[in-house]
């Protein structure tokens, strides 16, 4: 039953990337690749505050 607790960080990293992307859509900020990196950098942050708490 706590299999699913692995996936909660790729859910934030893809919240973060809804985000960025519909931010991106108005701002012109980011290209597709840009945009591909940070949404891993956000991941790799998530998922080492993931194993620091937990």
């Amino acid at each position: 039953m706590s299999w699913y607790i692995g996936f909660i960080p790729m859910g934030i990293a893809a919240v973060a990337w809804i985000g960025l992307a519909r931010a991106n859509r108005a701002l012109r900020w980011f290209r597709l690749s840009e945009l591909i990196f940070w949404d891993a950098i956000i991941l790799v942050i998530v998922y080492l505050v993931w194993l620091r708490w937990f």
